[in-house]
């Protein structure tokens, strides 16, 4: 069961937010924006550009974390050093890596030093970095996750899918819109239909209006903190438009993303992201689509969401290996990437969900349909040969040393469950489910964010590959899909 409220209460205990945030003005680079209107202090390496953050509520009796959020997208490798504002003493070092907006970052910290930084408060230095790091200094306190914080450890025992549900369904778990959002949307609605009570349903209607004004137009920015107010800034950015056509069918903008994939179709009915075609599509694109071919009763929608994942299954698959891009030069990267399987696997499963669910498709449409549902099939049974031991699957699913990654994971083994749910896939494939839902559990910090994601690929595959990991409220969507779909599989099994 998920005791939303009581579950409220604790992590409100566990958030102690910085009170005063002391910094000189700076200005926000040219051409960028921080979201929503909310404040937002740069650290730098001068001392004109420290940042310094106070409580006034002591902490003493335990160990925690201190939290920051990044507010301005991050191309670069920063390193910020922590110390106390009043003696100087060194707490340590959070380690930024290539950053997208709303991502948190954490310390860990001893008993002694929740009670020392309480009490001093601390002093934030750029130690390594080009350009100043932006954090989140204001904002709702609906959000405690994205705002400065210290975080407490909690002495008691918790239930870490109580727990994860409970952030999602709060304005903390705010991404982007694009994909990263579109995720949290997913996860938000899914739960809503596993387990009801309105509550989930209505975070994602306050997640989404938070990106549109009352004129129904778009205002956001796009993955480099660009604004881009009224667009759609590409094809990863069509995603949220899945969940706001399920909670606002006749919404203005949703002409707005039927109008991009029109504008940027090939000959052959593929939509490229430039010069690549990309295992995203299959969710950002396709999935989406379905949604709305669905509500609109458009055939020609249905026609264009098949074209998306046939024609990547034809360029993305190669002698069963799966890539995440190919090129226009007829080249592909990212071979065996976990999330690669991620967006195709989920992709294909939701997308064949939403069609399996309109009645009357021509007998041509439901020919196509079936024989995606084998390719569905076929790469599940590859996939699933790869799964480590602790339940999960690797960066690169046949590269052990890459180490495990969660999003990923938890997008595999939804996909599975959902292939189960439409008779895609035979029932003994949960039990390769539960043991990925039972370790993603070991990933859930005490607050409910999900662990162990590794970081947007903005730099290339050596950043995947170096072990480097981060909190991820678009992993704990991810992760939320996994809990929804083996709740609507196993009814009476999920706790």
């Amino acid at each position: 069961m998920y005791g939303y409220k009581d579950n409220t209460q604790q992590n409100d205990k566990i958030y102690v937010l910085a009170d005063t945030v002391s910094n000189q003005s700076c200005a926000v680079p040219e051409g960028k924006r921080i979201p929503f209107g909310w404040s937002a202090a740069a650290v730098g390496a001068s001392s004109k550009e420290w940042v310094r953050l106070f409580w006034s509520v002591p902490v003493s009796d335990q160990p925690g974390y201190l939290r920051i959020s990044v507010a301005l997208d991050l191309r670069e490798e920063v390193c910020v050093e922590v110390v106390t504002a009043v003696t100087s003493v060194q707490i340590g070092m959070l380690d930024i890596r290539y950053a997208s907006v709303f991502q948190p970052y954490q310390l860990q910290l001893t008993a002694a030093q929740m009670a020392l930084i309480s009490s001093e408060g601390v002093e934030l230095r750029l130690v390594k970095g080009r350009a100043p790091l932006w954090i989140f200094t204001e904002g709702p306190v609906e959000a405690p996750l994205l705002l400065p914080h210290l975080l407490r450890t909690p002495c008691e025992s918790f239930n870490p899918w109580s727990r994860l549900s409970n952030t999602l369904a709060s304005m903390s778990s705010l991404q982007p819109f694009g994909w990263l959002e579109g995720c949290v949307l997913d996860g938000l609605l899914d739960l809503e239909g596993a387990v009801g009570g309105g509550h989930f349903r209505e975070t994602a209607r306050k997640h989404i209006q938070m990106f549109f004004d009352k004129q129904g137009i778009l205002r956001y920015e796009n993955p480099r903190s660009e604004p881009v107010d009224g667009q759609v800034y590409g094809i990863e950015g069509t995603l949220p438009f899945a969940a706001l056509a399920q909670l606002e069918p006749q919404h203005p903008a949703l002409e707005k993303a039927i109008a991009f994939w029109l504008s940027e179709r090939a000959e052959d009915g593929s939509i490229w992201d430039g010069a690549m075609l990309s295992a995203e599509g299959c969710y950002t694109i396709a999935y989406p689509m379905a949604v709305l071919a669905k509500i609109y009763r458009r055939v020609d929608l249905v026609d264009s969401a098949l074209q998306q994942l046939e024609i990547r299954k034809n360029k993305l698959v190669c002698e069963n290996a799966l890539y995440l891009r190919y090129l226009s030069d007829g080249s592909r990267s990212f071979c065996h990437w976990t999330r690669a399987y991620a967006w195709y696997m989920l992709g294909f499963a939701r997308t064949l969900r939403v069609l399996q669910e309109i009645i009357g498709l021509p007998e041509a449409i439901l020919r196509r349909i079936d024989l995606l549902k084998r390719e569905l099939a076929r790469v599940a049974e590859e996939v699933m040969k790869y799964q480590s031991q602790e339940g999960l699957w690797f960066v690169y699913v046949n590269e052990p040393y890459t180490g495990v990654e969660t999003s990923g994971s938890s997008a595999i083994a939804t996909a599975l469950a959902i292939g189960v749910q439409l008779g895609i896939l035979d029932r003994n494939i949960l039990s390769i489910c539960d043991s990925a839902r039972g370790s993603l559990a070991k990933y859930v910090t005490s607050d409910g964010i999900l662990h162990g994601v590794t970081q947007n690929n903005k730099a290339g595959e050596e950043l995947q590959r170096n072990g480097y990991r981060i909190l991820s409220q678009m992993g704990t969507g991810l992760a939320a899909q996994l809990e929804a779909a083996m709740k609507l599989v196993k009814p009476y099994e999920v706790s």
